[in-house]
């Protein structure tokens, strides 16, 4: 993880040499006061060549990465739907090769068979399923709203967190064991009456509703992605993809929680803004109450069967682990500056066959577009 130097006499120097260049990192000194630094950084960098601008920055007021953090740095591996030819390569792939359906694994319900109404408690990885079905549609319904913004660094940060919604679900699916055929096939070959979305994606058909459940999902990801960190580092380094979480989850796991922080704090921001402004105020105040107050069912809390227990080998669930996840997602919900929370004290049941109009359009949409396009259209 990025950490703070302790270095507290060391300078990094950072200076620009013309108007058309860039500012660069130059080098470091060691200096005992700010000042004193700044000038001998100057006589240092600067005695040959005009500086148009020269930055002393003490290290230990710096945040800096680590060799832990390359998985996270690394975009081209993190974010391979972000690079050139992405598009081209999966509509290739896929057009070669005939719909798969995920195989239903032992105790778990893949999504593509018929549903069961057991009364086993969801452990960790069914969480990250049904998580995995919310992201898919907020990162839908954000597609719709990229360009709603005049400003256009508004409308990026909507588009990526849109594809980071979708590329997270995609994340999931894959530890969960589904190759990227039967990934295609959960989220566009289910019928609705098949998924058991969070009752907030219900209300996910307006831009205020959207920033309520946008700030909602990410908080929620961010708090099962905590406590699968803390599984996965006292589970046995045997476990693998398509367990429930092990030490292979840790890297995309811990990349997922920092991604889905970072969006927390947008939609924090946006709550902020939205709350404050006359003209939004009271609009999304009421939607602010009805999402929060449809988020109880986020971790899917079920009772549990005496007779059936939990599965071997399975991560320790129970109510405690769904109050646990319950009572940290209110407290990071609670941390908006906005208007206030009604998220319910304890966790609920998530339900088949909601998400209403959200849902519906979403799969439509996906639907279309793997429907309508002909084979080789993008090769």
């Amino acid at each position: 993880m990025p950490h703070i130097p302790t270095d507290s006499d060391v300078y990094e120097v950072f200076a620009q040499s013309g108007h058309g260049t860039a500012l660069n990192h130059v080098g470091s000194i060691v200096s005992p006061r700010p000042d004193a630094a700044w000038h001998l950084a100057k006589e240092t960098y600067g005695r040959r060549d005009d500086l148009v601008k020269l930055w002393v920055v003490r290290r230990t007021d710096m945040i800096v990465s680590s060799a832990d953090d390359r998985g996270l740095l690394a975009a081209k591996t993190r974010m391979p739907y972000r690079q050139p030819g992405f598009p081209t390569a999966r509509r290739r792939d896929r057009s070669a090769s005939p719909p798969a359906v995920a195989a239903p694994r032992e105790g778990r319900d893949s999504g593509l068979t018929e549903r069961r109404d057991d009364a086993r408690e969801p452990g960790l990885t069914d969480l990250w399923l049904a998580l995995a079905d919310d992201l898919f549609v907020l990162g839908n319904r954000l597609g719709e709203h990229i360009v709603d913004y005049i400003d256009l660094e508004e409308a990026l940060a909507v588009g990526s967190i849109g594809q980071e919604a979708l590329a997270h679900a995609g994340t999931i699916l894959v530890l969960c064991g589904f190759d990227q055929p039967a990934a295609d096939a959960r989220f566009f070959d289910r019928a609705q009456a098949q998924w058991q979305v969070s009752r907030v994606v219900e209300r996910l058909t307006d831009w205020p509703s959207l920033v309520a459940g946008g700030l909602v999902i990410a908080a929620a990801v961010a708090v099962l992605a905590e406590q699968t960190a803390e599984a996965a580092q006292t589970a046995g380094a045997e476990q693998t993809a398509g367990a429930e979480p092990g030490a292979a989850w840790l890297p995309a796991i811990t990349a997922i929680r920092d991604e889905q922080l970072v969006h927390l704090d947008h939609w924090r921001r946006w709550a902020r803004a939205l709350a404050a402004w006359p003209e939004t105020r009271t609009e999304f105040a009421r939607a602010y109450a009805e999402v929060t107050e449809r988020a109880g069912d986020m971790f899917g809390a079920r009772p549990q069967s005496p007779a059936q227990g939990v599965p071997a080998g399975a991560a320790p669930a129970g109510p405690a682990l769904a109050v646990t996840l319950h009572e940290r997602l209110a407290a990071l919900v609670g941390e908006n500056g906005g208007p206030g929370s009604r998220l319910p004290d304890g966790p609920g049941t998530r339900t088949w066959g909601v998400g209403g109009s959200a849902l519906a359009d979403s799969l439509s949409r996906g639907r279309t577009v793997r429907d309508e396009y002909a084979p080789g259209v993008f090769s």
